[in-house]
């Protein structure tokens, strides 16, 4: 049997590959939707389902075939030129370029040469521009002053464009040699550090070990984080049960519609079978979140240094995993029901069903059928009276899926 999700909300058992294969097909089944798992109890892709793999393979369209090599190539001329050109007349024989007169080119350069000198000789004894002083020597030009002179230049050098200036300007506007020249005052001098104190080595490593610290207790390490995680760890694994108890769909377990031999037995004894799984998958979870947080427990106690009150706190939590009496019950109850459902599988055809009672034609099948009945009629009732309906748990899953159906007697 095949559990499919054809959308959100809406799902559908194949109880066969070639139905499932149908639907694929027909496209119910697409790549949106997912199948039950039932070896990882989780929602898978049915695109990873071989089926779906090999029906999609076989309506897969065939590659194209890969584009063929040019023979020739046109980017740079056109191959029909060169056909034409193959025809063309060869040039007359007067008619040979520069190739019989190798002089002409050592001329031309030594012309354009030539006219390169002659152009620079032009430009180098035409009028030369104001601002390069031609008349002005070196020998002419006084004793610079030093940068520390503060005497400022007269109103006329602000304003006046620096290209505009010529040495006689410079010099006038300067100071005359004999002008006191104003010294730079030097600054103070900076007032001496004392002497840093002497420290012996063993007092350097005293100084450099980092001192220690007492252990800050933390809330997010504490032990009511750690049991707040693993009460968090319990419901969510409640939470993967519930969810296969819906995939069973197993809801008026013991209505007439299930116990008709019509087809009906068939399909709840597999689900009953999904729903053992399930149950068999959840104890699993349980037993290691109990054992992985008793062993966070321990490390996190001696590390931490919790103190008998903190240890008490975990001791004294509330027992979230299902009681063994609760679990010898709910295996019991769902054997029992697996085994009912066997004997009205092996009488297909020969008992008739009403709504309160049940005829065998065989004496052995009803008395099996009685004991059967008896048994399942009994735990469910201890089930009941210990209060396992108002508990989270299998057990309170397999009542509601009981509901108010009652198995028939056998007359």
């Amino acid at each position: 049997m095949y559990l499919v999700e054809l959308r959100p909300g809406k799902e559908e058992l194949y109880r066969s590959g070639d139905e499932l294969a149908a639907a694929i097909r027909s496209g119910d089944v697409d790549q949106h939707s997912r199948i039950y798992h039932r070896a990882t109890s989780k929602w898978i892709s049915v695109t990873l389902h071989p089926a779906y793999k090999a029906i999609v393979s076989e309506h897969r369209p065939a590659a194209p075939l890969p584009p063929l090599e040019r023979q020739t190539w046109t980017f740079f001329n056109d191959p029909t030129d060169e056909l034409a050109g193959a025809h063309d007349p060869e040039p007359p024989a007067d008619d040979k370029g520069d190739s019989d007169k190798p002089w002409h080119r050592p001329l031309a350069l030594s012309i354009t040469g030539g006219l390169l000198i002659l152009g620079l000789q032009l430009a180098a004894s035409g009028p030369r521009p104001p601002w390069s002083a031609r008349e002005a020597n070196a020998e002419n030009l006084p004793q610079m002053r030093p940068a520390s002179v503060s005497t400022p230049l007269p109103s006329k050098a602000t304003v006046s464009l620096a290209s505009n200036w010529t040495a006689r300007e410079v010099a006038a506007a300067l100071p005359p040699e004999d002008a006191p020249i104003a010294e730079t005052p030097h600054p103070a001098p900076a007032p001496a550090l004392p002497a840093a104190p002497k420290l012996k080595a063993p007092a350097l490593l005293r100084a450099a070990q980092p001192k220690s610290m007492a252990p800050v207790a933390s809330p997010a390490r504490g032990v009511e984080s750690l049991v707040q995680r693993w009460s968090s760890a319990h419901n969510a694994a409640l939470v993967r049960l519930e969810s296969g108890m819906r995939v069973a769909r197993l809801n008026q377990l013991f209505g007439l519609g299930r116990l008709n031999p019509g087809g009906g037995v068939t399909e709840t004894r597999m689900s009953l079978a999904g729903l053992a799984n399930f149950v068999r998958v959840y104890r699993q979870q349980q037993s290691a979140i109990e054992r992985e947080y008793q062993d966070s427990f321990t490390v996190a106690s001696k590390a931490q240094a919790w103190t008998p009150a903190a240890v008490r706190v975990w001791y004294t939590k509330p027992a979230l995993e299902e009681a063994p009496e609760a679990s010898a019950l709910t295996s019991s109850v769902i054997a029992g029901i697996d085994s009912l459902f066997g004997v009205l599988d092996a009488q297909a055809g020969t008992y008739t069903v009403t709504k309160n009672t049940i005829r065998f034609e065989d004496p052995s099948a009803t008395r099996a059928y009685a004991a059967l009945r008896a048994r399942i009629t009994a735990a469910l009732d201890s089930a009941k009276a210990a209060g396992a309906g108002d508990q989270a748990g299998p057990m309170s899953y397999l009542l509601q899926a009981i509901g108010s159906t009652r198995l028939p007697l056998a007359i």
